[in-house]
């Protein structure tokens, strides 16, 4: 496994390359789901333990995301994505510093049940759920902001699933809108998660640098792409393959699939 920190090799930095491209990708072809592959990429691929990844994970995620809300600027509701922000800060601040002390097994455990669950999120919107159409009361989005950025920064994932139908139902946003500002939401969730646990948290900083080059010109060049895909297809697709991945680590975890896990 490669160490935690140091200089990577021209290989390593060329496959961080690549597996942040398929990252950012992922993000600009879904809109909210590519995050969520950052953690079990830096774990099984790239060879961080998990406390590692997890504080490696929210500088790559949130560098993606404020990159895509820059450059979405003009469909970003500000001030609701301020608004919720705010909220995650409340949550992404004690997850940050709780979860440096739960075992890499646990925490796994954990985060495959958050893919389990944004899997089967994203599977029932392809079929129109019409309870997923009754409006939520505004001050809904204060609890769920909390919990939002309390995930954040306790798993390291920008949790795009919970945050798009927030802005949808509880501020009335189109869906163009509600994507562009999950990504404003996700960056600054990010941000306070990774500063909170910047001094305790061992950060691979070659490995963030190699995924954020790889993630921005792989979400610029899925972004081109979208218009001429078929987006209901395609995330459906994807959501059967973040399926596989919480099962693969949810069985992991459990120690089904033997790996050791700091």
């Amino acid at each position: 496994m490669r160490r935690s920190s140091g200089v990577p090799t021209i290989a390593q930095f060329a496959l961080d390359l690549v597996y942040g491209a398929a990252i950012g990708a992922a993000l600009g072809l879904t809109g909210t789901g590519g995050s969520i592959l950052a953690v079990p990429t830096l774990v099984y691929l790239v060879g961080q333990d998990v406390h590692t990844a997890i504080g490696t994970s929210l500088a790559v995620v949130g560098g993606i995301a404020a990159e895509g809300a820059v450059e979405q600027r003009h469909s970003v509701q500000w001030k609701a994505g301020l608004l919720l922000g705010a909220c995650g800060i409340l949550g992404s601040i004690p997850g940050s510093l709780l979860s440096p002390y739960v075992s890499g097994s646990i925490l796994l455990l954990l985060f495959s049940a958050l893919t389990l669950a944004a899997s089967v999120s994203m599977l029932l919107s392809q079929r129109g759920n019409s309870a997923s159409n009754k409006p939520a009361p505004p001050w809904m989005a204060f609890p769920t902001g909390a919990a939002i950025g309390f995930l954040t920064g306790f798993l390291g994932v920008g949790v795009g699933f919970l945050i798009v139908p927030t802005m949808v139902f509880a501020f009335a946003c189109t869906m163009q809108a509600a994507i562009a500002t999950s990504l404003l939401v996700i960056a600054l969730n990010s941000s306070v998660g990774l500063v909170t646990r910047f001094a305790a948290a061992s950060i691979d900083w070659g490995v963030v640098a190699a995924f954020l080059a790889g993630g921005v010109a792989g979400n610029v060049a899925a972004g081109a792409l979208v218009p001429r895909l078929d987006q209901q297809r395609l995330k459906r697709i994807f959501a059967v393959f973040i399926l596989l991945v919480g099962v693969f680590t949810a069985l992991s975890a459990t120690g089904v699939i033997p790996i050791r896990f700091k």
